[in-house]
């Protein structure tokens, strides 16, 4: 029995590897957006630990492929392939659901390009699974992205220095990831390791090229709510709204804000950080000058925020008698990377139109 289930493995292992593959992105999505950040960081954890598990134990297999293949060797042949999919899986899966989360499309687009390019590559070059330079360079891409992702909530901050800092790290870990696989199998590594290495610095030359001009977003910190009010007051511990209408989840379009002769209005963000995570943010307000063709800078809010509380750091901006026309405010950190980002559009008229509460 076990001997029959064993071949059709290896016939099917092509249709089931995209089956676990895909597996890997149903976990994720059935998880990653209702666990805690410090959860999902352990799942990240284990996706990475069997990746490199998988992709260790196909590297010995295949140096002792001339050998008489055993019953238990073909079978861990075959789990170390599926094992190896459903963790590079939910690894990018993972990534992608995390930086779509905490990115503003219009400014991140490139990046999440790139990770979805590498996420459909894994699924069509698959049949090339035994070559080890798509292997490792995978592995490196999926463990600088949790770097990027994880540092920061180890020490609870985001900048330079850090980004710095995940990039250093990633390269220790894989080079002592290369230096395992060079003591089981140092002829098949020695084939690939100067293709290994030039891809993995284009790697990092486009990781770091992607940060410095802003598109990497500044993971773990993710805009969770936000919106423009003519009016915000304290009551207690929460923030009282005024609002010309109550926005629903599914109104994605820009609002139109209708304001008065000398009326103010208010950007109020909620912005979510990690427990024992602390920074700034800024919001920086921009209005778009229709004969110029650019946005014009129309100022900038500075205030600190910390991490922990699970609908997000509260906090607002004023800007007094807006000129009517198409606005954005910008939340960003204070190197310039945009946690997210408000939209939307001013029409003059006589008197404030009514308002309701919103209570936050």
């Amino acid at each position: 029995m076990f001997g029959r289930l064993l071949n059709w493995l290896q016939r099917n292992e092509r249709h089931l590897g995209g089956i676990v593959f895909i597996g890997g992105f149903v976990t994720d999505l059935l998880t990653f957006t209702l666990l805690d950040v410090a959860y999902v960081n352990y799942f990240f954890i284990a996706y990475l630990t069997l990746a490199a598990v998988c992709t260790f134990g196909s590297h010995i297999l295949f140096a002792r492929r001339h050998e008489q293949q055993t019953k238990w060797m073909r079978w861990l042949a075959v789990l170390f392939t599926l094992g190896g999919q459903y963790a590079i899986g939910g690894i990018l899966s993972g990534c992608l659901i995390f930086y779509t989360k905490s990115a503003v499309l219009a400014v991140s687009w490139p990046f999440l390009v790139l990770l979805a390019l590498v996420f459909v590559g894994n699924e069509y070059f698959r049949k090339y699974r035994e070559h080890l330079i798509f292997q490792t360079v995978l592995f490196f891409f999926a463990l600088y992205a949790y770097a990027i992702f994880a540092l920061p909530i180890y020490i609870g901050a985001i900048g330079p220095w850090v980004f710095a800092g995940s990039t250093f790290a990633t390269i220790i870990l894989f080079w002592g990831f290369l230096y395992l696989l060079n003591r089981t199998g140092k002829a098949r590594l020695s084939e690939s390791i100067r293709p290994i290495v030039a891809s993995c610095a284009v790697i990092v030359f486009t990781m770091v090229a992607t940060y410095a001009t802003g598109l990497v977003p500044p993971l773990p910190l993710a805009l969770k709510e936000g919106g423009i009010y003519h009016g915000l007051t304290k009551r207690g511990g929460d923030y009282v709204l005024q609002t010309e209408e109550v926005r629903q989840w599914w109104q994605v379009w820009p609002a139109t804000v209708h304001v008065a002769p000398g009326g103010t209005l208010y950007a109020y963000g909620a912005v979510f950080a990690p427990i024992r995570f602390s920074t700034s943010v800024v919001h920086h307000w921009e209005r778009y000058d229709e004969e110029a063709r650019k946005w014009v800078e129309e100022g900038h809010i500075a205030f600190p925020i910390s991490g922990g509380r699970k609908e997000g750091f509260r906090g607002y901006s004023i800007k007094e008698n807006p000129e009517p026309g198409k606005w954005r405010v910008s939340v960003e950190t204070l190197a310039g990377q945009t946690i997210g980002r408000i939209s939307f559009n001013v029409e003059r008229v006589r008197s404030t139109p009514a308002l309701e509460e919103e209570v936050r």
